[in-house]
């Protein structure tokens, strides 16, 4: 009875070491891997930076059209659907951009404004920026 019990102990601490040293071989896998993909792109990086700025961006972009492609797909199924998710989904952050992009490009205008010596100028454009952006936010019919 004893030495059953000792061998049903032995057993399971003998799963238990399988499962940890199963969990160190493929965490020196992930390490493995992920040298063979960062050493490479350490060196790109170091030594062609523009090269890797680009491919970089490009990476970004495809994986960004990658998933609005697979989300206009399956949603064309329905069109329906298609129609929803675009006016609740994208619009309001295209929208958003818009204003975030045309912000910076006023600012820019401002700061070239006052750097340059027209104060008035500078003022009266703030000024009507944030007019315009008052009449976006609040001037809309059913927006309180």
């Amino acid at each position: 009875m004893r030495i059953a019990m000792f061998t049903q102990v032995l057993k399971g601490l003998a799963r238990s070491f399988r499962k940890v040293g199963a969990f160190f071989i493929l965490l020196g896998g992930i390490a493995v891997v992920s040298a063979i993909v960062a050493i490479p792109l350490w060196y790109f990086s170091g030594n062609f930076a523009a090269g890797y700025s680009i491919f970089v961006v490009a990476l970004l972009a495809a994986a960004v059209l990658y998933a609005l492609i697979s989300r206009t797909v399956r949603l064309s199924r329905d069109p329906e659907a298609l129609r929803l998710y675009f006016n609740r989904k994208i619009l309001p952050i295209l929208k958003t951009a818009a204003v975030v992009i045309a912000s910076f490009a006023v600012l820019y205008a401002i700061a070239l404004l006052i750097s340059r010596g027209h104060t008035a100028a500078a003022i009266g454009t703030a000024v009507c920026w944030i007019l315009l952006l008052g009449f976006l936010k609040y001037a809309r019919r059913g927006k309180k």
